[in-house]
């Protein structure tokens, strides 16, 4: 609950004058400076929306001559606040809609229309709620569009004020307007007679995915789903973006202890330095991905297949010479880098067409998967994760990358393969990332002693127990290590 008895209003007019710096407070003081702030600013903006609900009263059901907000040169009482206040049009559009709820009305026949919701109004006005608080709350309760009962929805004001006041028992300190919306919808799921079930098929009729082409390139992804839906989907993003790890941030699973290699020397680890959006985008690519791989539904008996068009000396790193060797998307006739045609090489289904001179298509070859199922096991069982450093991402999420690229000659088999995720088999072909083969371990033979019957059976003869690792993936820039010690200056 917060406390008003903790003014220091000659402290805080100089600091608003200018006349003392936060800098010279101490913690505690601070800290009762900003809460007469607030308390201040709430207070201020009650009296804004007093304010904006006096000018709605002299400009609504009027005439254009007699309008306040129109004699002013403004469309609106939301404009008007906008100019004169200087904020954005969703704010000006809460202070007016708070007005509106918190105020008595005017209606067209001239009579007083009371206050909807009268205990959002006195705290509001005591300052114990702020606009956006209040904003939660009346415009979550007007969602109710009259199917509850007048007792139901002021109980519910009631206990929304309480708790975003901070004076419910359950409460620490003030509820934000986050929790309040949704500590709304819960009541009006509660008071309403028939629950929940019109507002979850609103949700269903507003469903909806759009793919739009940016001006910036790529597209941009636009949608709405419901409560359900987006708990799957989060759930499906937690997997793949927060995998359970030790990390400092690092984002790829990699810790504060140095990665080793196969003798026992320390190797460069790369930073994923992608943010949770990218990192979710890339997680949604992925489990599409393999939803085509698996279950998708076939098309002309086929999977859903990503075709690629370009030119065999562009792929081996030659320039392009015309705008037909560039690689392009089938579907969208959009280029794409070679590095990313070089990555759909390595672990896709690869469809060969021979054109001649001119163009023009002589033969298609059959369209096959580069690594077989008991390949990609035997791999997996080798590797268990992606072998780039400090990537923990397990087999599911991995492609199987050639070494020698199968455009080169590379063989497919399993001493040519390698397990590397999406984001770090990209990095590769953009040569950020680099595979080398790892240096195997020495085991030396035991020489033949008699047997000491002091030394316990379970040690004798045995061989210290390595996986050893063909490839070694390393960074193609070089980093600095990690360390727990701080710098010195």
């Amino acid at each position: 609950m917060r406390d008003q008895g903790q003014v220091e209003t000659g402290v805080v007019d100089a600091l608003i004058a200018l006349e003392a710096s936060f800098a010279s407070l101490p913690d505690a003081e601070l800290l009762v400076a900003i809460d007469e702030l607030a308390a201040r600013r709430r207070a201020i903006d009650a009296a804004i929306v007093r304010a904006a609900a006096e000018a709605a009263a002299r400009s609504d059901h009027r005439p254009a001559d007699e309008s306040l907000v129109r004699c002013a040169g403004y469309g609106s009482v939301e404009r008007m606040l906008q100019a004169k206040i200087g904020v954005r049009w969703s704010e000006a559009k809460q202070l007016r809609a708070v007005a509106s709820a918190t105020s008595e009305m005017v209606a067209i026949s001239g009579g007083t229309i009371p206050i909807r919701y009268p205990e959002v109004a006195a705290a509001l006005a005591q300052g114990w709620l702020s606009v956006p608080q209040a904003h939660a709350i009346t415009s979550g309760l007007d969602k109710h569009h009259g199917r509850a009962s007048a007792e139901d929805v002021e109980d519910a004001e009631r206990l929304l004020v309480s708790v975003g006041c901070g004076t419910h028992v359950d409460d620490v300190e003030p509820a934000v307007p986050e929790t309040l919306t949704v500590l709304a919808k819960r009541c009006l799921d509660h008071i309403d007679p028939d629950g929940d079930e019109p507002r979850y098929e609103q949700q269903l009729a507003d469903r909806y995915l759009a793919f739009t082409r940016s001006s910036r390139g790529g597209y941009d992804i636009r949608g709405h789903c419901t409560d359900d839906q987006q708990e799957v989907i989060a759930a499906c993003f937690d997997a793949e973006v927060k995998p359970r790890r030790v990390v400092f941030e690092d984002a790829c699973g990699a810790t504060d202890e140095p990665v080793l290699d196969a003798d026992g020397n320390p190797i460069e680890q790369p930073i994923d330095d992608r943010t949770m959006e990218q990192r979710r985008l890339d997680a949604f690519v992925a489990i599409v991905n393999r939803h085509a791989e698996a279950s998708a539904p076939r098309i002309c008996g086929e999977a859903p297949t990503l075709t690629i068009t370009v030119a065999a000396d562009v792929l081996a790193g030659q320039p392009a010479t015309t705008l037909e060797d560039l690689p392009t998307l089938s579907r969208t006739g959009e280029t794409v880098p070679v590095s990313i045609a070089a990555r759909y090489l390595c672990d896709s289904f690869v469809q060969i067409l021979v054109q001649d001179d001119a163009g023009q298509p002589l033969r298609m070859g059959r369209k096959r998967r580069l690594f077989s199922k008991s390949q990609r096991r035997a791999i997996v069982a080798r590797d268990r994760h992606c072998r780039a450093p400090g990537c923990t991402a397990p087999p599911g999420w991995c492609e199987t990358h050639h070494v020698t690229p199968w455009s080169y000659g590379g063989d497919t088999d399993v001493d040519n393969g390698i397990l590397l995720c999406q984001h770090h088999h990209t990095e590769l072909h953009r040569g950020a990332l680099t595979i080398t083969r790892a240096p195997q371990p020495t085991i030396t033979e035991p020489a033949d002693h008699p047997t000491d019957p002091s030394t316990p059976p379970t040690t004798r003869g045995r061989r210290p127990r390595t996986r050893p690792r063909r490839w070694r993936v390393t960074s193609a820039y070089p980093r600095r290590h990690r360390t727990r010690t701080p710098l010195r200056r």
